[in-house]
């Protein structure tokens, strides 16, 4: 008996499959996004090094700090507060909105984010 690689599976699909195949596919793909995102939050912790990525603000994203507090009170959207370090902050002291908040001499900054939007580092 041979092994079946999921390569193999992926070039099968892709070769005989139908629409409501695909319809398939595309809910089981939805469904393991969201468990892998869901284990990846579940292992986040405070004091945790991280990086910010897949904000709407998007020059807030590839900054990096440490988790401060995560506050899980509601289950579709918990947030972290990331204390954003010095290397980071010189980042975002360019930032229009942000830069005009962060006091001078400043060697830290919060931000208050979706956890969604925390990668471990």
């Amino acid at each position: 008996m041979t092994a079946t690689m999921f390569s193999d599976v992926v070039r099968h699909t892709a070769d005989h499959a139908t629409l409501d195949d695909l319809d398939l596919f595309v809910q089981a793909i939805s469904d393991g996004k969201a468990r892998l995102n869901q284990q990846r939050m579940d292992t986040l912790t405070e004091g945790q090094n991280v990086r910010l990525d897949q904000l709407q603000d998007r020059q807030l994203n590839d900054l990096t700090g440490k988790i401060h507090r995560i506050t899980r009170t509601s289950p579709q959207r918990p947030v972290a507060v990331v204390l954003i370090d010095e290397s980071s902050l010189w980042a975002l002291r360019g930032h229009r909105t942000y830069g005009r908040r962060i006091p001078e001499g400043a060697t830290s900054y919060s931000l208050t984010v979706p956890l969604t939007c925390v990668f471990p580092r």
